[in-house]
């Protein structure tokens, strides 16, 4: 009799147990249920397809990393960006990932009834007072993951000055026209200060102008067709996105002078290789980054995210073919994304680059 009742208590306390073991298990296994508002279109467009390819990677991590996804494109629509805000304020989401183009977002989140406790941006972010202001409204930010554009302009104005300089010709003394992103934005502004602090610092750069081309091809096209008749010595053309710099080359073939120019963009865009000079990019990949930073953050790997401001940034070269294809073919699922929040390796241009055997 007494062991009967020694094993019905031996049951009685491992049952509960099991049940706790059980519960923890299923709470592991649940997927991270994460919104992003993309203020992007999900096809081609005349801006280029930057913020899709941005969603084609956080899609391959998402699915690596047990993240459930939910992407809502805005279509460059800011009226439509603040619907699709207000929406993911109302849902399910334990996290929303938006980008505060034009401070759109900083907007609507002051002026909305509801507030998020888990709120992370992208790319573009709301100033320090903003922030401060979001957070006495009882929004709780947990990370905002920025590209350094600075570094961008900067780097794009050096290595076409370098082309310049190593191209036949081969002439020391330069004259440089500047088409800017939409100057209403952080990433248009952040770009041109990095264009300025080189060229400002150079003796043999004359730049002869700057016009905001809107991140738009079209726009730039039809800019070009009169300035590149204007400026009639012209022989480098900075641009801050490469549908920008499709746009002037477009233009350029038109009036045939492409080849006494050097143009180049920022993004890594599809075919940038054979249309431009040089490409600037890599800033493509925060969005999956960020999706790491955040696994990271719920297993307990990290205590913060926090703010980072990352140089990215990197000239396109022939030895980033493979992830070039990858973005741009949608073959990234050779790619284990797991092991990145694990931290078997670090996650950035070259690590993933490796991975890719194509």
């Amino acid at each position: 009799m007494k062991i009967y009742n020694f094993l019905y208590l031996l049951v009685l306390m491992v049952f509960p147990l099991s049940i706790v073991v059980s519960s923890f298990d299923a709470h592991a296994s649940k997927p991270l249920k994460v919104t992003f508002i993309n203020p992007g279109f999900n096809s081609d467009n005349p801006t280029g397809n930057f913020w899709f390819n941005v969603s084609n990677i956080m899609d391959a991590v998402a699915e690596d990393t047990n993240i459930e996804l939910t992407t809502l494109f805005a279509q460059r629509n800011h009226i439509l960006m603040k619907q699709l805000t207000r929406q993911a304020l109302e849902s399910d989401a334990e996290y929303l990932i938006l980008v505060d183009e034009k401070r759109v977002i900083t907007e609507v989140l002051l002026s909305s009834e509801k507030t998020h406790q888990n709120i992370l941006f992208l790319l573009n972010s709301p100033n320090k007072l903003a922030l401060e202001r979001l957070s006495a409204k009882g929004f709780g930010v947990k990370a905002a993951i920025l590209p350094d554009n600075y570094q961008a302009g900067r780097l794009l104005a050096r290595e076409l000055v370098h082309k310049a300089n190593t191209t036949p010709p081969k002439t020391q003394n330069h004259t440089m026209l500047a088409f800017l992103g939409d100057i209403a934005t952080n990433a248009a502004t952040e770009r041109e200060q990095g264009l300025l602090s080189y060229t400002n610092r150079v003796s043999n750069v004359t730049l002869v102008d700057k016009v905001d081309a809107q991140w738009s091809k079209q726009r730039a096209l039809e800019l070009s067709r009169g300035l590149l008749r204007r400026y009639r010595d012209l022989d480098i053309v900075w641009c801050a996105n490469d549908a920008i710099a499709f746009g002037v080359s477009q233009a350029a073939v038109e009036l045939g002078i492409r080849d006494k120019l050097q143009i180049g963009g920022i993004n890594w865009d599809n075919e940038h290789d054979s249309k431009l000079d040089i490409s600037i990019g890599g800033h493509v990949l925060l969005g999956g980054y960020l999706l790491i930073e955040l696994k990271k953050y719920q297993k307990g790997l990290v205590k913060y995210i926090g703010t980072q401001k990352i140089a990215i940034f990197r000239p396109y070269k022939s030895e980033f073919a493979p992830i070039y294809k990858a973005i741009h073919e949608d073959r990234l699922n050779q790619v284990d994304f797991s092991q990145f929040v694990n931290d078997k390796k670090d996650y950035n241009i070259m690590t993933i680059n490796s991975e890719l055997n194509f």
